[in-house]
């Protein structure tokens, strides 16, 4: 059976055509090296080299041995390479879940910040409510997800990343459009589009809590389940809204942001599952110095 030494040990002649440089290049004897070939060209029943005093030449058998040797070496250096770069994070897959709000956020620039680091490793996106983030890690869909605060257990981590005040949002032609601050109570005679408390409890108890704190016990009129679509219903006049700032972003034609009086802050991050032996989760995490 031929071994892998030997077709390097071919190689290497193949690339010096002298016995005493291929032998030095591999820091074997010559006598070693020419036992080698000899063996090899046994195996394969056929001469390899034509030998003469001061060189040797590759016979036509030898030359494609050479064309063949060549792409399996080439393969498996390939699969080594990628076998370690796999098993140390470098390549592979992330399953990267997602708040609609983190993509107005944190996960652009995270990102392009790890797959620039890390461009072997392929990124699998997927946007998810925020009540079912959690869950998805636990259940291995994801191996981290961005998403509001979420409390810390045995088996979960989190670990913040960013934050951001509310604003309202209200209709160009309202007659606060041209006021900035806005205090929320001058809001109580408008209706209200906002969300399903199930879909994002944090956020939903800070917009309410910042407005009863500000004296106004909003009139809802319209429930949807994702910030763009309030803020395009706001922008059609049907309504108004207190969402995250970073739906500024939007600039929809019909809709105006105002800064809010005592607004509270929102705090977005990581979470993901402890134990999780993706190798691509290592990476990450230690890229953004979350360990």
């Amino acid at each position: 059976m031929i071994e892998l030494r030997q077709i390097r040990h071919f190689l290497a002649l193949c690339e010096h055509l002298h016995f005493g440089k291929a032998a030095e290049s591999l820091h074997l004897t010559q006598p070693s090296l020419s036992r080698s070939i000899a063996a090899l060209e046994a195996e394969l029943g056929s001469s390899l080299f034509a030998r003469h005093s001061r060189s040797v030449l590759l016979t036509a058998a030898g030359k494609e041995f050479q064309s063949r040797s060549r792409e399996v070496i080439s393969g498996l250096d390939s699969a080594i390479r990628h076998t370690k770069a796999t098993a140390q994070g470098a390549r592979g897959i992330l399953r990267v879940s997602f708040t609609s709000l983190a993509a107005w956020t944190v996960l652009p620039s995270l990102m392009k910040r790890y797959m620039g680091a890390y461009p072997s490793v392929d990124m699998v996106l997927n946007e998810v409510l925020p009540k079912d983030l959690p869950a998805a890690v636990q259940r291995g869909d994801a191996d981290v997800a961005l998403t509001f605060r979420v409390d810390a257990t045995e088996s979960l981590n989190y670990r913040a990343l960013h934050h951001e005040p509310l604003c309202a949002v209200i209709p160009s032609d309202h007659p606060l459009a041209g006021t900035s601050p806005i205090d929320l109570e001058a809001l109580r005679h408008d209706a209200f589009i906002t969300f399903p408390r199930i879909n994002a409890p944090i956020l939903y108890d800070a917009v309410m809590d910042c407005c009863r704190d500000a004296g106004l016990q909003p009139v809802v009129r319209i429930q949807t389940h994702l910030q763009q679509t309030i803020v395009n219903l706001v922008a059609e006049g049907l309504g108004v809204s207190v969402v995250p700032a970073s739906m500024r972003k939007l600039q929809l034609p019909g809709a105006v942001f105002k800064d809010i009086v005592n607004s509270p802050q929102i705090e977005y991050g990581m979470v993901w599952k402890i134990g999780n032996d993706n190798p691509c989760l290592s990476t990450f995490l230690r890229h953004f110095d979350v360990y």
